[in-house]
């Protein structure tokens, strides 16, 4: 199986919404392997820790909590990823040791994956592995293959960047898993949405504790695995009650600045499904 497009109509209608300062439309599809793809997050530039200031957190606002005590399950125990509620129930729940995932198995990636980064979390010495295979605590019917990715033209994009992960062999390992990967533009991959990732590592330096959640965007399924027509980041501050939410069409990016793609946690919301940052009553 292969990873193929999905149709668009409805979700470019719903990302032209979300995404003014945007350019959308459809993912780019070259005529090549990703056997050799950079992933997530390689090139990124390391972590600068002088006494420069880091990039200001611009954009967040602040968030009130929804009460949500259903998104509180008790078989989600992963902490301290899910202290604010899983985003979806309907999911194959994976814990890592670097994040916790909520896997789709109609799609075949994530539907959501959480990671709590604080100062610990930069500048690790654990380098890259890019041994990227199939999930072995997925069952086959249920998860991505390699072959699924052979030949798409598609980069496998890291949902829980393996930038972040530096501090942990184990937690540099499953990122790795196809279970934390979605197809992604190799131009948004190693261009815009590397950008993000590195600013909000930068962020941590400023605010010292962040809940980052991320995921794929769909339209209307028309294959076994397809590619997303946008991602959605989401970072909150839990000590301040702030967040920012970003969407980035799948597709070469108009620009590498965060700012052109932030969109209303809210928004986000009503558009994928998901229950974001909940309290229990």
């Amino acid at each position: 199986m292969r990873v193929h497009n999905f149709q668009r109509g409805l979700a470019v209608w719903l990302l032209a919404g979300l995404l003014a300062a945007c350019s959308g439309g459809s993912a780019s599809v070259q005529d090549r392997t990703t056997a050799a793809s950079s992933g997530g997050t390689s090139g990124t530039p390391a972590i600068v820790t002088t006494n420069a200031p880091p990039p200001a957190t611009n954009g967040f606002v602040a968030l009130t909590l929804s009460a949500r005590p259903q998104q509180f399950s008790a078989d989600r125990n992963c902490p301290p990823f899910l202290e604010y509620g899983s985003p979806s129930l309907s999911v194959d729940f994976l814990c890592r040791t670097g994040f916790a995932i909520g896997h789709d198995p109609t799609t075949r990636t994530p539907a959501w994956v959480i990671e709590r980064l604080g100062l610990a979390s930069l500048n690790g010495g654990v380098e890259r592995t890019d041994n990227f295979r199939a999930d072995p605590d997925l069952s086959p019917g249920r998860r991505a293959e390699l072959e699924d990715y052979a030949g798409s033209g598609f980069d496998r994009g890291h949902m829980a960047a393996a930038g972040n992960l530096t501090w942990s062999n184990q937690a540099m390992v499953e990122s790795f898993y196809l279970s934390n990967i979605a197809p992604q533009n190799p131009t948004l991959n190693r261009g815009a949405w590397a950008r993000l990732e590195t600013d909000i590592r930068n962020w941590v330096l400023e605010r010292t504790d962040l809940l980052v959640i991320t995921g794929p965007v769909f339209g209307t399924q028309d294959a076994v695995i397809g590619v997303p027509v946008a991602f959605y980041k989401i970072v909150f501050d839990p000590s301040r009650r702030e967040a920012v939410g970003f969407v980035y069409p799948n597709s070469p990016p108009t620009s590498n600045d965060p700012a052109d793609y932030r969109v209303p946690v809210e928004q986000i919301e009503r558009t994928t499904g998901l229950a974001f940052i909940s309290r229990r009553q």
